[in-house]
């Protein structure tokens, strides 16, 4: 006879059939982690209440009234993933390479895309339908309503203006604050528990924008893209330079996604081995290198137009996680407060626990000194435009 398939347990059943350690429901986490194969001795050390802390919980903006974040026990399976819905608000260019993508990597078994511009959406969805044929199982739907989206296990939003001749920032600015807020409120209608994913750009600004509309949201259920596509980039690089596969390459972009990101060399690793001498600052090489990523978008929209597959790909890579519980360690946008003493509401991209309920921990980097300002700086370069429309909001 076969094995049921695996599935998550009822933790108040569970509990009673566990070591007790805590008393608590860490001991069901526990449990999980230490059968999964983890060193018992590490799992027990790293569930106390005081530990080395290298981590936190998600932050929520000031103002919010969040209840704090309780971590659920690792009980995902891989099968889960291939019974999951994932839908796109905004079919641009982005929106559809974020589809293509998905569907190529074969982690959902639904796929809906919405759109205000009803007729190319239909032509589009039919030609991913007709794509479908070629890929595992997956539906592929679109509407002009967002009652399509009902159910989704994750939601991820490309929608925005461009910005048009003598149109100032803060006006772009402005209009797509509007056109978040006319969007969040539909998505969490229909699926009020599942993760969103902002794109739209400026990503870190939109995703602030998007957790201060929901409100009483749970910390991490909305969360940025942000330098996901930068840290790729960073690492690739970097791999390429040295002739490494790029999974040899350990290291992150932070902060804004924009220009004033920065590289955080202090703990880039290739092969375990940093690649700056610990107190060396970086010279003109590693400049040369970030600016080379800060710069890739540029070119390429110098020469084509618009970025799509690369940003694409990245949104795959978080679906995959999300959608999978995996855990993974991504440097997505979330409040940054009171990290590296940033004093305001502020979302940018740290390196970041992802599962299946958004962002589930945020890890504290040990920043030297001059990355520690260069990340307020930042931070403050992002402030100064969400700001702008943050009190009215």
């Amino acid at each position: 006879m076969s094995a049921s398939p695996p599935h998550s347990p009822n933790r108040s059943g569970l509990l009673s059939d566990v070591e007790k350690i805590f008393g608590d429901e860490r001991d069901l986490i526990a449990s999980r982690l230490i059968t999964e194969g983890g060193s018992k001795p590490l799992v027990i050390e790293n569930l106390k209440v005081r530990r080395r802390r290298y981590t936190h919980d998600p932050v929520g903006y000031s103002a919010s009234t969040n209840e704090p974040f309780q971590e659920a026990p690792f009980v995902s399976t891989p099968l889960d993933r291939y019974r999951k819905k994932v839908s796109i608000v905004g079919c641009g260019q982005v929106g559809l390479a974020v589809a293509f993508s998905i569907l190529n990597k074969e982690i959902c078994n639904s796929l809906v895309l919405v759109d205000v511009n009803g007729a190319r959406l239909e032509g589009e969805v039919m030609d991913f339908q007709q794509a479908s044929a070629f890929a595992k199982r997956c539906t592929v739907e679109g509407s002009t309503k967002y009652d399509v989206t009902r159910n989704s296990n994750l939601v991820i939003v490309t929608v925005g203006a461009k910005q048009r001749p003598g149109q100032s920032r803060l006006d772009l600015l402005e209009l797509n604050a509007k056109i978040m807020k006319s969007i969040v409120g539909e998505i969490l209608k229909y699926s009020p528990s599942a993760p969103i994913c902002i794109v739209s750009n400026p990503c870190d600004v939109m995703t602030a924008v998007a957790s201060k509309i929901a409100k009483d949201l749970p910390p991490g259920q909305i969360f940025g893209s942000g330098t996901v596509l930068d840290t790729g980039r960073f690492r690739q690089l970097i791999a390429s330079s040295l002739n490494l596969d790029i999974r040899s390459v350990a290291g992150y972009v932070v902060g804004e996604h924009g220009d004033s990101s920065l590289a955080v060399w202090s703990s880039v690793q290739n092969g375990g081995v940093k690649l700056l001498p610990p107190g060396n600052e970086p010279g003109d090489l590693e400049n040369a290198i970030h600016s080379e990523v800060v710069n890739a978008a540029g070119v390429v929209i110098a020469k084509k137009g618009y970025t799509n597959w690369a940003v694409g790909m990245a949104c795959a890579e978080i679906a995959e996680v999300v959608l999978g519980d995996l855990r993974l360690v991504l440097p997505v946008s979330t409040c940054v407060r009171g990290y590296a003493g940033v004093a305001e509401d502020v979302f940018l991209s740290v390196p970041c626990v992802v599962g299946s309920k958004g962002v589930i921990r945020v890890f504290d980097l040990e920043l030297t000194a001059s990355e520690t300002a260069l990340f307020k700086k930042s931070a403050s370069t992002v402030w100064d435009a969400q700001k702008e429309v943050w009190d009215r909001m």
